[in-house]
This record gives structure tokens, sequence and C-alpha cells, in this order.
């Protein structure tokens, strides 16, 4: 499969977690809305989300990856809840994924 340049890859992530962010904050506009009609009928993740997958999606796709990305952007939030020793080598070996950065270069040695 193609490869993706590590700049495109860190341009990539740092636009999907942007989009996160406007969400959670669009979302939370809407759930303090006093409106209900507003609040029963508007999701900004339902607006947002379909893109997101199809991105991430594709990104495995590229990397042969099965869930790291995912796992990665969802339970990690975008590495900010990264920890050392949460992800290691056979070996025990600590693998560090607390960047995009640090993702990419991991996805590239696995292939």
């Amino acid at each position: 499969m193609t490869k993706i340049s590590k700049e495109e890859f860190i341009r990539i992530m740092k636009r999907l977690e942007e989009t996160e962010m406007i969400k959670n904050k669009i979302d939370k506009i809407i759930k303090e809305s006093t409106d209900c009609i507003i609040s029963d009928f508007t999701n900004s993740g339902s607006l947002m989300i379909c893109h997101e997958d199809i991105v991430i999606k594709l990104l495995e796709i590229m990397f042969d990856d099965v869930d790291t990305i995912s796992w990665w952007i969802y339970d990690l939030e975008y590495g900010k809840k990264y920890e050392d020793g949460c992800i290691t080598e056979k070996d025990g070996t600590i693998i560090d994924l607390s960047t995009a950065e640090k993702l990419y270069d991991f996805l590239i040695s696995e292939k």
C-alpha cells in the first residue's frame, strides 16, 4: 500500500484531534441549551463521526494496522493518556506512543 509521509500523518492526526475538540465544544453547548428540541435533534458527533471513521479506516488500511491507530486515538486520546508501559514489545521493551510522530515511527517499523 502507498506510504504516507510522516508530516502528512501528523497533519491528519492533528486535524482529527481538532475536529474532536470542536465536536466536544458543540456537544457541550447543545447539552447546556434549555431548548429541548435543539438538544434532541442536534448532535455534533453525528455530523462529524462518519468522516473521522473513514479517515481512521483508511489509515489502518494504509499501515496494515488492526487496531493500534484507533486505540491511540480513542483510548489514549491522541496520546494524551499515554503512560510508559501501556504498550510493550514481547521482551518487555516499552514502546513510546506519546505523540503522533512516535505512533507513525512505530507503525512504519511494524511493516
